[in-house]
């Protein structure tokens, strides 16, 4: 399934507003992860910086990989002013906040979130 298809659009965004065409890394050389979390859900919040750390680590040293890391944060936050709160220090990719609304139930259904 083609990646725009399964995020619902033809760009995501950075914590800075920056959108960011999902073609940009929808590349063989790229692996795309999802992730589910929530500004809500303890587990999550600490698991985050854990992510962090291993996705900027990763980061670091791909230019001397042949395989990418990227991520897509998909959020389970009630309203905007928490998926802001709790997105802003994410390195990585997400679903806009609408966007979230309109594709977070196909995408828990599909991969069993």
């Amino acid at each position: 399934m083609a990646l725009v298809a399964l995020l619902g659009g033809d760009t995501v965004e950075k914590s800075d507003g920056t959108k960011v065409n999902v073609e940009d890394f929808q590349k063989p050389d790229v692996v795309v992860g999802l992730y589910f979390s929530a500004h809500w859900c303890p587990p999550c919040r600490g698991f985050t910086p854990e992510l962090i750390k291993y996705y900027n680590a990763l980061k670091a040293a791909e230019k001397d990989k042949s395989k990418k890391l990227e991520i897509v944060f998909i959020s389970s936050d009630r309203d905007e002013a928490s998926f802001k709160d709790y997105f802003k220090d994410m390195p990585w990719l997400s679903l806009s906040f609408s966007q979230v609304q309109d594709k977070k139930s196909d995408l828990s259904e599909k991969f069993g979130v």
